[in-house]
């Protein structure tokens, strides 16, 4: 999976094709990745119909390492179905009226953060001490999720 922070969201036949302005990298090798194929991912914002987006993404492939990644936007969460906004919001403790997913996904999403939030911590604690690095305090919840893909 490679992380983007540089892209452009453009509106085609009713999905949401993702540009990338960035060129991506395999995250083993290093190596620059040449697209393979394009599938769906859906990032939902909330938990009517009217508020699921298709998105169009990349398929990538490294000719080193023959591995295939897919290039997705920061505004998702890998692994995961709802966006990044909704899942910071969740985090960051908004409670299950403000949340704008069924109770049982937010308590479902609570539950994750809580289990891996502390491993995250922990990263951010290592990447201060060895590169003096400075991040929120607390960090925020784009600062940590995104350490993930490290």
């Amino acid at each position: 999976m490679v992380l983007i922070q540089s892209y452009r969201l453009d509106e085609q036949g009713g999905f949401l094709v993702v540009i990338a302005l960035e060129t991506s990298c395999c995250p083993t090798c290093q190596t620059q990745l040449s697209m393979r194929a394009t599938r769906e991912r859906v990032r939902w914002d909330g938990d009517t119909e009217a508020e699921k987006t298709i998105m169009i993404i990349r398929r990538l492939y490294c000719e080193n390492c023959d591995c295939i990644h897919h290039e997705l936007p920061d505004c998702v969460v890998p692994y995961k179905r709802y966006s990044a906004e909704v899942i910071g919001n969740i985090a960051n403790g908004q409670g299950e009226k403000g949340a704008l997913c069924p109770d049982a996904a937010v308590r479902r999403l609570r539950r994750w953060w809580q289990a891996v939030n502390p491993y995250f911590l922990h990263i951010l604690l290592t990447l201060t001490a060895k590169f003096g690095v400075n991040f929120g305090n607390p960090p925020a919840f784009r600062e940590t999720d995104r350490l993930r893909m490290l």
